[in-house]
């Protein structure tokens, strides 16, 4: 099984260019995909399995939730039921059924009750609390008819599934146990699958039945009460159902279905009342493709836009275990184990309580901590700009019918503006609306008014939209008239974060041509859309503009001051290296190279420039600010490699004297960052150096300045490898320091004392 998407830094990492493809990985953002989207945690054993007399493993019955978010109620094939807190690990209590007698299907919390119920050999119903020690004197009542499942949900009553297909409240059944269940299911139809949602507060049970190779969903409803029956016909003929999960909203339940040949596939169906005597086909339609067909597997929802399969791996001595985005249809997580995960090859478990999937694997449960966030195309392609709380909520809501046009008041602000235009002095008047037309013909100087007035009605469900308007006017305005550039009009729109590239694309142009530094710093830290080759043209205009115009630009520089040690900003520091002597190398190896690495301070040291006894920032402080703002920016490397390669060997050179700068700097400080606020992380930089040296690889070998740097820049490699290889080694020593290990027998004439702690 492959990606459907390659994670970032897959697009280079058989390139030769990138001197990082094997000392240091393409920084922590390699699995953006998977952090971003969805990530399977390291899982840990919750229980072992016992092995019954005929040596084989327990089997498990269910894992449900117990109240608690931390708790589960784990049911298995040894007559047993065990509460577990998962994460200590340990049972707090445990309850077991008498000899011959079996456990039928899976315990549950009753969420009204604070109880737990189960019910054996079919119809023993018991009922029991968290304090009682023994299961058989629990409260017991016998049903007179079998019993498939027992679901229950928050907030309401434990409903009993019977195998003939009709569901009764536990309450009910309690009131009389021996009350003839009917039967609503043909014969020869035997369920499935089977679980509970909730539809508006009203619990809703679902279950699937099979005859003759045909399935049928029944959706069982209340007040009122009524039941509806689909034949679900399949996407490929011959298939069969392996799993199901599913999901409720906006009155559409979506059942989700695992087949033998490999696809997982969706099928929507309508939750109503009506009809509920006919029946109706539904057409399940593919969703994702797995690799080929499949003896067997397991499917659960975990959310709107990701799904936990299990499913064998190719090799199939293995299972794999993966979260797939159903959104943009692409593998986000996998784990794979150590051998199968169930004793019998067809029969794959999987469970989902809370945020984490529990998996029988060998002799042990396995729990699995996941965590899945909202699907965005930003996260899917490449880097996405981690955008703070307080900055979603300042951006209002769009009233939609007002910009198409379907407010039926939406003609009434032309008029408005219409008689303000003929009062004269649009700056003194009262009304806080500003509307596009208003920008078209007034002076220069009262642009900043006018958009002051606009700022004014920041509480308005329209400011988004007209902010977006009156940006897109301002600036057509100063294409067509090159004397007309009101830019602190143009600073103030931006800075209220409500804009984006693609609500106003011709702005980042405008300030390209007009050599904006300013507005365009503030554009990049503020548009999250930013397309890579603007993205280029700003790295370009920030590296070739000269000092005297950032000079005389308003750039905040503060934020840099803290970790950028200011030297002869004019001009690039000059190189006081001494002279090498002449070297023998033969096929391009060195013999004498490994004696000449130095310390990592001694590297640190040399690999910078230097003016007199302290290592200066190869560019200007107000440079570096521009600069850090593009390597901040969120991009896609497939997308930015193509525009990198338009930058000059001088640029280039330039560029990675300054991250080399930054990664030194980094690595030097005790947390591993720069400090301050809007500052590139370690990460950013190794991933802008590695895309660099990928784009200019042929450029940079080829240039005689290039060769030191290139030289020092692998040597940190090395002292960075050689320092992580020593805390691997200060990791083992503290691991066996941690459980030492002494001697069976102690040595005559000692003692020993040993402590054994029982939970």
């Amino acid at each position: 099984m492959s990606r459907a998407i390659p994670t970032r830094g897959a697009f280079l990492s058989g390139q030769q260019g990138s001197l990082f493809a094997t000392p240091l990985p393409r920084s922590a953002h390699a699995n953006d995909v998977s952090d971003k989207m969805a990530a399977l945690r390291e899982h840990f054993t919750l229980c072992g399995l016992l092995t019954a007399a005929e040596h084989r493993t327990t089997e498990i019955l269910g894992v449900e939730a117990a109240g608690e978010p931390d708790r589960v109620l784990v049911t298995d094939s040894v007559q047993a039921v065990t509460l577990y807190k998962v994460s200590d690990q340990k049972p707090l209590g445990s309850w077991a059924v008498k000899q011959g007698q079996s456990i039928t299907c899976p315990a549950v919390w009753n969420y009204q009750c604070g109880e737990f119920v189960v019910v054996h050999d079919d119809k023993v119903l018991r009922i029991w609390r968290e304090d009682d020690v023994n299961l058989d004197t629990a409260f017991k009542a016998t049903l007179s008819a079998d019993v498939c499942r027992i679901h229950t949900l928050p907030g309401a009553d434990p409903l009993v599934l019977f195998r003939g297909g009709a569901v009764h409240s536990i309450d009910s059944l309690l009131a009389a146990p021996q009350q003839e269940i009917e039967s609503v299911l043909p014969v020869g139809e035997r369920i499935v699958w089977s679980e509970i949602f909730a539809d508006e507060g009203q619990p809703l049970v679902v279950y699937i039945t099979e005859q003759l190779s045909d399935y049928f969903v029944y959706i069982h409803q209340f007040s009122p009460v009524c039941v509806c029956k689909y034949l679900l016909k399949p996407n490929t003929e011959g298939s069969t159902i392996l799993d199901c999960s599913g999901s409720m909203k906006s009155k559409i339940f979506t059942l989700l279905t695992l087949y033998s040949c490999g696809q997982v596939c969706q099928a929507p169906f309508p939750v109503s009342s009506i009809n509920q005597e006919s029946e109706r086909v539904v057409s399940a339609s593919p969703l994702l493709q797995l690799s080929g067909p499949i003896e067997g597997g397991a499917l659960k929802f975990l959310d709107e836009s990701h799904v936990a399969v299990l499913v064998p791996s190719a090799a199939k001595q293995k299972d794999c275990l993966s979260v797939w985005n159903t959104t943009f249809q692409t593998l986000a997580a996998v784990s794979e184990f150590s051998q199968k995960t169930s004793a019998q090859p067809i029969v794959f478990q999987l469970w989902c309580c809370g945020s984490r999937l529990y998996v029988p694997h060998g002799k042990a449960l396995l729990a699995v901590p996941y965590s899945c966030e909202v699907s965005c195309l930003a996260s899917v392609l490449g880097k996405s700009r981690n955008l703070q709380p307080s900055v979603l909520e300042k951006i209002p809501l769009v009233n939609w019918d007002t910009l198409v046009g379907k407010d039926p008041e939406a003609k009434q602000p032309r008029k408005q503006s219409k008689e303000r235009k003929t009062n004269g002095n649009a700056g003194n008047s009262t009304e806080c609306t500003v509307y596009p037309l208003d920008v078209q013909n007034i002076p220069q100087s009262q642009t900043e008014a006018l958009v002051q007035r606009l700022l004014l009605g920041k509480g308005d469900t329209d400011f988004q939209v007209t902010v977006g308007k009156i940006t897109q006017s301002l600036v057509r305005r100063c294409m067509a008239d090159p004397k007309f550039y009101p830019q602190s009009s143009l600073v103030q729109l931006v800075q209220t974060n409500t804009l984006s590239y693609s609500l106003c694309p011709e702005l980042l142009p405008l300030c390209l041509g007009k050599r904006d530094v300013r507005l365009l710093q503030l554009c990049l830290h503020s548009f999250p859309d930013v397309p890579e080759a603007i993205l280029c043209s700003c790295l370009k205009a920030f590296l070739s503009v000269s000092e005297q115009w950032m000079n005389a630009a308003q750039i905040d520089s503060h934020s840099a001051a803290a970790y950028i040690d200011v030297g002869d900003q004019t001009k690039e520091p000059k190189r006081t290296e001494q002279p090498e002597g002449p070297r023998v190398v033969q096929n391009g190896f060195s013999p004498n190279a490994q004696q000449q690495e130095e310390s990592s301070d001694e590297l640190i040291e040399e690999s910078l420039p230097q003016t007199g006894q302290r290592a200066t920032c190869p560019m200007s402080i107000r440079r570096a600010v521009l600069v850090n703002s593009v390597l901040m920016s969120p991009y896609s490397e497939s997308f930015l490699l193509p525009h990198l390669k338009d930058l000059s060997g001088e640029q280039v050179m330039f560029l990675l004297r300054y991250l080399q700068y930054l990664h030194l700097k980094c690595i030097g400080n005790v947390t591993g960052n720069l400090p301050g606020k809007h500052v590139p992380t370690v990460s950013q930089v190794v991933d802008w150096m590695s895309l660099l040296l990928d784009a200019h690889f042929a450029t940079v070998v080829m240039l005689s300045d290039a060769k030191a740097l290139l030289n020092k820049i692998q040597k940190i490699v090395k002292s960075q490898l050689k320092f992580y290889s020593e805390l691997n080694k200060i990791e083992g020593c503290l691991a066996e320091l941690k459980e030492p290990k002494c001697p069976s027998v102690s040595p005559p004439g000692r003692y020993s004392i040993e402590v054994l702690q029982l939970y």
